[in-house]
Formats: C-alpha cells, sequence, structure tokens
C-alpha cells in the first residue's frame, strides 16, 4: 500500500505539472487570438482551460481523497494527506474566488507550488519508512541472531 500511496502522489503532482502547462498554453493563445483581433467569449476559449478546470476540480480533488483512504489503510503517511487534501480545498476555493478577486489568483499560483511540494515530500516520506522499516526488520533479525548465539555460548559453557 505504501508503493500505491507513491504512485497516488506522483500523480497528483503531474497533474499540477500539467495544470501549470495547460494554462500557460491557454494565455498565450488568448494573447495571440487577440492580437490578431479575434474576439473572445465563453463559447469559443482555449481547451486548455477546459482542462485546467476539469484536471482542477475533479482529478486532483479525487485523488487527494484517494491518497487519504489509502494513507489511512496503510497506516502511514496519513499527516502528509491530510495536508495535502486542506492544500487542495484551498487551491479549488481559490480557483473559484478569483473570478471575482482576480488577485487571489496570485495566490492561487503560489499554493499549486505548496500542493506539488506536499505530494512529492508525502512520497518521500512514506518511501523512506518503507525503507527504515526494512532496515529496522533487519536490524532486528540480526540482533536476534546475535543473542541467540549468545545464549547457545553461555548455556554449553
Amino acid at each position: 500500500m505504501r508503493r500505491v500511496y507513491q504512485i497516488i502522489c506522483h500523480i497528483i503532482a503531474a497533474c499540477v505539472v500539467i495544470q501549470a502547462a495547460v494554462i500557460a498554453w491557454s494565455t498565450f493563445a488568448i494573447l495571440n487570438a487577440t492580437g490578431e483581433g479575434a474576439a473572445l467569449s465563453e463559447d469559443n476559449v482555449p481547451v486548455g482551460f477546459l482542462v485546467h478546470s476539469v484536471v482542477g476540480q475533479m482529478v486532483i480533488p479525487v485523488l487527494s481523497l484517494a491518497l487519504l483512504v489509502v494513507a489511512l489503510i496503510a497506516r502511514a503517511g496519513i499527516m502528509w494527506s491530510v495536508w495535502l487534501l486542506v492544500a487542495v480545498l484551498v487551491q479549488v476555493f481559490l480557483g473559484y474566488s478569483s473570478f471575482d478577486l482576480p488577485g487571489l489568483g496570485l495566490i492561487h499560483g503560489i499554493n499549486a507550488f505548496v500542493v506539488l511540494g506536499l505530494a512529492e515530500i508525502g512520497a518521500r516520506a512514506v518511501g523512506a519508512g518503507t525503507k527504515t522499516s526494512a532496515t529496522t526488520q533487519t536490524s532486528a533479525a540480526q540482533g536476534s541472531a546475535q543473542s541467540s548465539a549468545q545464549t547457545a555460548r553461555d548455556d554449553s559453557v
């Protein structure tokens, strides 16, 4: 389950990168179209805005919820998944609020980096927990073997 956790985190991070790419693509498409004299309306916006909306309002929130479920099942990375879900909810709120208060769009852009960072840090933390657990188990097994050998020597004397 830890590997599933890591994969979901990496998918969320990739979605944030996609978000940045499609919003930049759409912005340049609008600048290009209006520079050539085209008029834009809600009916002919670039497809990147639609992709940005779907990924940001549906895909990332659903993945964040799935990550929390996986974290609870695996009993690992719960704190990171909760913080990530909170950051995603803030991101969605900022996205909707930025239409009325465009200045919030700056915070929306910055918070995207928070979502990206939390996803990758969470993946790394859970991955490090796996290695630590394996190392701890190996050390415990070696310690147990040494203890058994010492006991056997003590019994033979």
